[in-house]
């Protein structure tokens, strides 16, 4: 087994230092700071490890953003209007139609409060994107940035943010070999491909095959492909929330280069990154784990969701709700500050 690189991780003072906000003394943010430190000072978050130098926090282990650096840059204003809304992109009937319904689901417990919508499937012929065939997985593409520019047009003013998904490979210009996903922030938009997450796309597809784009579609949604479809979505509209990338801990909001360390990325945001989501969508925290367990445990979806790589994210859970109990901890967290 390969010894893994230890990332030159942040002090316990610096971690409590990114999660405070000097500026703010009212009652109610002392309360709910003492919350997340004591989260901070719990075994429940660990550091971040490495395993190659291909990894992407190597390349970025002074890009940090603390809570201050984000209540200073965050601007999206919610509403109760507000929603997230997911746009699919080519075909998703059958089994691609229940991935939605599941993407759905977790979205609605990761972003506890927020209305999830998924909206009527776009077909490629109706944006009318760019294409090609990549040389060497063979099969077709899109060009993201046709897509984001479509989506700038569509997208609610209300709404915080369209995330559209697709089974269809991307390419953002001409020069890349693919790209997972392609987002404009300034916008609120963005685009992933779940075509890499499937087991069966790196078996080319034989020769007289009709790789038609209109044809990509989802033939069944495996475990692994749920798991890694709710992991990016989640880190993704994490993102449109201004929280940028968590140098801090092992946490959701992980930058990752490829493939295998997003596999490596775990669902649950750090006290820092959460403190962030916290503050913009004022929920309980109590409720929000509560809802994730019951994600993990099937009881939001129907009995065909493959929740097995689940299992791991839902003994998490329940170690974090058993610890804010011993902390006593109170709904008053999801009050608004005075």
């Amino acid at each position: 087994m390969e010894d893994k690189i230890v990332f030159r991780k942040r002090s316990k003072v610096a971690k409590l230092s990114a999660l405070r906000d000097s500026t703010k003394s009212s009652k109610h943010y002392r309360i709910i700071e003492s919350i997340f430190v004591s989260m901070c000072n719990s075994k429940l978050f660990k550091d971040i490890t490495v395993i190659d130098e291909d990894d992407w926090i190597v390349n970025h282990q002074t890009d940090e953003q603390t809570f201050y650096d984000w209540c200073r840059s965050y601007n999206v204003v919610k509403s109760a209007k507000s929603r997230i809304c997911i746009q699919p992109i080519g075909d998703f009937s059958g089994p691609g139609q229940k991935l939605l319904s599941w993407l759905q689901s977790f979205c609605s417990a990761f972003y506890f409060g927020m209305q999830v919508a998924v909206l009527p499937s776009v077909s490629i012929s109706k944006l009318g994107c760019k294409s090609r065939r990549n040389s060497e997985t063979k099969r077709c593409q899109v060009r993201a940035t046709d897509i984001i520019e479509y989506l700038k047009k569509t997208r609610k003013p209300n709404d915080i943010c369209t995330v559209a998904v697709t089974m269809i490979d991307l390419y953002p210009k001409d020069s890349w070999n693919f790209v997972f996903g392609l987002a404009s922030l300034t916008y609120g938009v963005g685009v992933f491909s779940f075509a890499r997450y499937t087991d069966t796309f790196y078996h080319p597809p034989a020769p007289d095959s009709k790789d038609c784009l209109e044809n990509y579609n989802c033939d069944v949604v495996t475990a692994k492909l749920l798991w890694r479809a709710c992991k990016v979505m989640s880190h993704e509209i994490g993102h449109m929330f201004g929280i940028k990338h968590c140098v801090y801990f092992n946490c959701a909001m992980n930058g990752s280069n490829h493939l295998a360390e997003s596999d490596r990325r775990v669902p649950n945001l750090c006290p820092i990154c959460l403190r962030k989501l916290q503050e913009a969508l004022k929920f309980d925290l109590a409720d929000r784990y509560g809802a994730l367990t019951k994600f993990c445990e099937g009881k939001l979806t129907d009995s065909e969701a493959p929740l097995a790589e689940f299992a791991t994210f839902g003994e998490w859970l329940q170690k974090a709700q058993s610890f804010l109990e011993c902390k006593q901890y109170k709904t008053q967290v999801s009050r608004r500050p005075r």
